[in-house]
C-alpha cells in the first residue's frame, strides 16, 4: 500500500518565477483556491537568476509601434511565430507593466532612451520603451501580494506527472524533500516551470530549469513546438563560473587562446572581417546564424573543443569598458564587481552557455493546450517569439501569458469541478508507482554524460554526425533503467525519474535538431548552413498513448492573428 497525503485546489500553478506568480495571482482574484508548488523556492527560476544583475522588458512605445513590433518578432522569428500569440503579447505588455507598478514594483527606468543604444533590444532595430526588473526590490512585494490572495505555497516539491480522468486534466503527483508522495487534486493546472537549458553542461539556469515541465506535458497529452530553437550566451568559466558576459563590450574586446593568439584569425573566413563581426555581435546577446557575427560564436566554439583541458576563451578589453556609457554596460560592471568580485581587467575565460528556450508546450493565445484544464506560460512554452527572440520580450512574455493562463485556468475550474473519486487516486498512484523503473547505475552520473553529450553535440554547432552520434549514445543509456521500483528506492525516486526524463527530453531535442535540414536563427546546422524557404514549418512534438514520440512537420499560418 502506498502512503500519501492528498491536498485539494481549484487550480495548482507549477513553477515559481514571474509566470507561475502572474498565474497564481490572476486566478486567485477570481475567488478561487490557488496552490503553487515549487520545485525550489518561490522567486526561483530564470526570472530571478542570481547570474545577472536583473531583467530587461520591452514595451511598444505607442499604438503604431505595436504593429512595427510585432512585424518585426515574426522577421526574427524567420516566419516560425504563431502570430496570434505575438499580437497577444505585444497588445498586453503596458497593461501587465501597470499591474506590477500597482503591486509596488519599482523599474529602473532610462534617462535619455533615445541616446541610449545599449538600450535598442537584442536583435531589434530601433528603441522601445525599456524596464528594468530588479530582484530584490520586486520579490517582497510580490510576496506581500501573494500572501494577501491566501495563495498556498508548496516549497520543494517536484511534481512527478499529472493525472488525467476522462482525457482532462484531474490531479498531480508529487514528492517533497522528506521524500513523502502527495497528490494534489485540483481541476486545472497551469505549468510555469521554465525552459530546459538544465539539459547541458554549461548553462546560465538555476538547477530546476530542465525541461522537466514540458516532459509533463508531453507525457500528459500536450503538443510541444520549436524546441530546436535554444539561445547560446558567452558566460564566464573564470573567475566565477555561471556569470553571464555583458555582450554589449564585444567590440572592445579580443578572443585569445592559452598563448595569447587570436583566435578569429584561426576560424574566420578570408572574406569576414574581424572587426566587423565584433561590432556586429555587440548588438545582441544570444547566437544566431542569420547574421556574419555567428563566426564569433562559432570560432568561440570550435576553440572550446580543440583545448577540453583550458574548456574557454580568454577574454580581454583594450579599454576601460567600465566606465562606458550606456545604462546597461554601468549596470552590468557596477552589479559585476559589487555582486561578483570581478573587474573588467581580471582573467576572464568564457564559452557558449545555454541561456533560454525559445520553444516550449504549444498554447493558443487563452494559454490553453490541447488537452482540457491544462495551461501553460513562460519559457516553457513556444510559438510566439519564433527561432530568433527579441531581447526583453522574454520576461513580458511570462508576465503576459502567466496573467493569461491564471485567468483561463481560474474559469476553467469554475465550470469544470474535479470530482475524482479516492478510489481513482489510488489506482493513478499505484499505477506510477508500480511502473517506475529505476536505473542500475548513479542516476546523477547519466545526467552528466547527457549534459555533456548536449553541450558538445546540440550546442552553437549541429551536424548530423554529432546528432547521430549523440542520439546512439543516450539510447545506450536507456538499458540501465531496467529495475523496477521498490520501496528502497523512495530517497532518490526523484532523481530516477529525474534522469530518465533527461534522457527522454534530449533524445527528442537531437532528434527535432536532425530533421531541420538548414540553418535558422538559433538552430546552426553546419552541414546545411542556410536557411531554406522550404523549411518554413514548425516541427510539432507529440506522444502517443503508446508512448511513442511523433514529430510533425506543419505549415505556419502566416496571415493568424
Amino acid at each position: 500500500m502506498i502512503n500519501y497525503v492528498e491536498y485539494k485546489t481549484d487550480v495548482l500553478v507549477i513553477g515559481g518565477g514571474l509566470a507561475g506568480i502572474s498565474a497564481a495571482m490572476e486566478a486567485a482574484k477570481n475567488n478561487v483556491t490557488v496552490t503553487l508548488v515549487v520545485a525550489d523556492k518561490i522567486f526561483s527560476g530564470s526570472s530571478f537568476s542570481p547570474y545577472t544583475w536583473g531583467l530587461g522588458i520591452i514595451a511598444p512605445l505607442n499604438d503604431a509601434d505595436k504593429v512595427d513590433l510585432v512585424e518585426n518578432i515574426y522577421e526574427v522569428g524567420c516566419g516560425l511565430v504563431e502570430k496570434d500569440l505575438s499580437y497577444t503579447l505585444v497588445n498586453n505588455i503596458e497593461d501587465r507593466i501597470n499591474d506590477l507598478l500597482d503591486v509596488g514594483v519599482e523599474f529602473k527606468k532610462p534617462n535619455n532612451l533615445m541616446d541610449d543604444n545599449t538600450l535598442i533590444p537584442c536583435f531589434d532595430k530601433k528603441h522601445r520603451k525599456w524596464y528594468g526588473f530588479t530582484f530584490e526590490q520586486s520579490k517582497p512585494k510580490l510576496y506581500q501580494k501573494i500572501k494577501s490572495l491566501n495563495i498556498k505555497i508548496f516549497e520543494r516539491h517536484k511534481i512527478l506527472k499529472l493525472i488525467k480522468g476522462d482525457d482532462t486534466f484531474a490531479g498531480a503527483i508529487a514528492i517533497n524533500e522528506n521524500n513523502q508522495i502527495i497528490y494534489f487534486s485540483a481541476s486545472s493546472v497551469v505549468i510555469a516551470s521554465g525552459g530546459f537549458g538544465g539539459l547541458y553542461k554549461h548553462n546560465l539556469n538555476t538547477p530546476d530549469i530542465n525541461g522537466e515541465g514540458l516532459f509533463l506535458a508531453l507525457s500528459a497529452g500536450c503538443e510541444l513546438i520549436n524546441l530546436e530553437f535554444i539561445q547560446f550566451i558567452p558566460g564566464y568559466i573564470k573567475p566565477k563560473y555561471k556569470t553571464i558576459m555583458a555582450e554589449r563590450t564585444f567590440k572592445f574586446a579580443s578572443l585569445e587562446d592559452p598563448q595569447g593568439n587570436n583566435i578569429l584569425e584561426k576560424y574566420l573566413p578570408e572574406e569576414i572581417n574581424a572587426k566587423e563581426v565584433l561590432i556586429e555581435r555587440s548588438t545582441h546577446g544570444p547566437f544566431t546564424s542569420r547574421l556574419k557575427s555567428k563566426y564569433v560564436d562559432i570560432a568561440l566554439f570550435k576553440e572550446c573543443l580543440s583545448n577540453k583541458d583550458f574548456q574557454g576563451v580568454k577574454l580581454k578589453y583594450n579599454i576601460d569598458v567600465s566606465t562606458l556609457n550606456g545604462l546597461l554596460i554601468k549596470e552590468y560592471f557596477q552589479w559585476l564587481g559589487k555582486k561578483q568580485e570581478i573587474r573588467y581587467n581580471s582573467e576572464i575565460i568564457i564559452a557558449p552557455f545555454a541561456h533560454a528556450s525559445n520553444g516550449g508546450i504549444k498554447i493558443n493565445r487563452k494559454a490553453e493546450t490541447n488537452i482540457p484544464g491544462i495551461y501553460a506560460a513562460g519559457e516553457t512554452t513556444g510559438g510566439m517569439h519564433g527561432a530568433d527572440r527579441i531581447g526583453g520580450l522574454s520576461t513580458a512574455n511570462a508576465l503576459v501569458f502567466g496573467t493569461i493562463a491564471g485567468n483561463s485556468a481560474s474559469l476553467y475550474a469554475k465550470k469544470f469541478t474535479n470530482h475524482v473519486s479516492k478510489s481513482f487516486v489510488k489506482h493513478q498512484l499505484s499505477s506510477f508507482i508500480n511502473n517506475i523503473k529505476v536505473s542500475n547505475i548513479d542516476p546523477n552520473s547519466i545526467m552528466i554524460k547527457v549534459k555533456d553529450l548536449m553541450w558538445e553535440n546540440g550546442n552553437v554547432i549541429r551536424n548530423e554526425e554529432k546528432l547521430e552520434y549523440s542520439i546512439k549514445e543516450i539510447k545506450k543509456m536507456e538499458k540501465y533503467f531496467d529495475y523496477k521500483y521498490d520501496l528502497s528506492y523512495i530517497p532518490s525516486i526523484a532523481k530516477h525519474i529525474q534522469a530518465n526524463n533527461y534522457i527522454k527530453l534530449s533524445l527528442i531535442l537531437l532528434n527535432v535538431m536532425l530533421l531541420r535540414r538548414e540553418s535558422r536563427g538559433p538552430h546552426y546546422r553546419e552541414d546545411y548552413p542556410y536557411q531554406i524557404s522550404d523549411f518554413e514549418k514548425y516541427i510539432v512534438v507529440s506522444q502517443g498513448q503508446d508512448g511513442m514520440v511523433k514529430y510533425t512537420f506543419k505549415s505556419t499560418n502566416k496571415d493568424s492573428q
